[in-house]
């Protein structure tokens, strides 16, 4: 067994002994649940391309203990129907990133297909985007379209959509006639944009895009399990609750960007696309738009300080 613990097991336990010694005072402490959603999570990421060895080196856990009675079961026993809390929470707050697979290991393409179709919607070519990863336009074509691509591929495609996701290439040096034929192309075929997407659930197959979908009633409310997340508890939060603690983070603390990354485990791009659609839905909803009143003081902008709120806002 690894001994190394990353990030993402780090923040997980931290929240879950907080969340134990108070269950525990208050007599409600349930150290088992079901396998069942912890097995079909683990199976989902070896199916995206990760052996069932290193998800458990990634996760600090024993092959051939917890995750044979996870996955396989023991001699003439099936699969385990309950896991201790503490693993379940792990394993089901972990998704691997491109950054931890070998480059020349084959992984659901899924993914990759979904950042050149969101580059698409803001006008980037198939070609240009093919000629930025140092691949002719024919061969990335095919690469893209099969079911699998390496993991090398993904990672250059990966780098050129962070870098080009909110850019109008026709500020660079991208001709009107390409980036209209791709936009319209896009439109057609229904594409979603990089708002529609977080990083960290892009390469999962089974994600839907977040302005499109529609958001299953949480077990918990969601107000309620963003303030116990913010409190310290071991909360694995949801889509809508994720959403309440962006908000607050980002629109009345006056930590930066990449700090607030860090705390959601988050990339600071992944963190901006989701502070921009919390905005959009509320002008679409026709509301004002959260703005960063904490962070964008005056001083900050080399602004008149005698300036109102309002003007502040709309600076902002």
């Amino acid at each position: 067994m690894s001994t190394a613990r990353n990030d993402v097991e780090r923040a997980a336990s931290a929240r879950w002994q907080v969340r134990r010694r108070r269950l525990m005072a208050a007599g409600q402490w349930e150290p088992f649940v079901d396998a069942e959603p912890v097995r079909e999570h683990l199976r989902r990421i070896n199916a995206a391309g990760m052996a069932y060895g290193v998800i458990a080196e990634r996760l600090g856990l024993a092959q051939n203990s917890s995750l044979q009675h996870l996955i396989w079961g023991r001699g003439d026993f099936g699969p385990g129907r309950q896991v201790r809390r503490e693993t379940a929470e792990l394993v089901l707050s972990y998704w691997p990133s491109l950054d931890e697979f070998p480059d020349g290991a084959r992984i659901d393409a899924t993914g990759t297909r979904r950042r050149v179709q969101a580059l698409a919607v803001r006008g980037w070519s198939r070609q240009v985007i093919a000629e930025e990863t140092g691949m002719g336009a024919t061969h990335f074509k095919k690469a893209i379209g099969r079911d699998r691509v390496t993991v090398r591929l993904a990672r250059a495609v990966a780098a050129v959509y962070d870098a080009w996701w909110n850019q109008d290439p026709l500020e660079h040096g991208v001709p009107y006639q390409s980036v209209s034929r791709a936009r319209a192309e896009a439109q057609r075929a229904g594409f979603h944009s990089a708002l529609a997407w977080d990083d960290d659930t892009i390469d999962d197959p089974r994600a839907v895009p977040l302005l499109d979908a529609v958001v299953p009633e949480p077990e918990a409310d969601p107000e309620n399990a963003a303030a116990r997340w913010m409190a310290g508890e071991s909360v694995i939060l949801d889509t809508a609750a994720r959403r309440v603690v962006i908000r607050h983070l980002m629109e009345w603390t006056a930590d930066p960007v990449d700090v607030i990354a860090a705390r959601l485990e988050m990339s600071p791009d992944a963190l901006s696309r989701s502070w921009e659609r919390i905005k959009k839905r509320e002008r679409d909803a026709g509301r004002k738009a959260p703005w960063r009143r904490a962070y964008l003081t005056a001083q900050e902008l080399g602004l008149d300080t005698e300036m109102s709120n309002n003007e502040m806002e709309k600076v902002a």
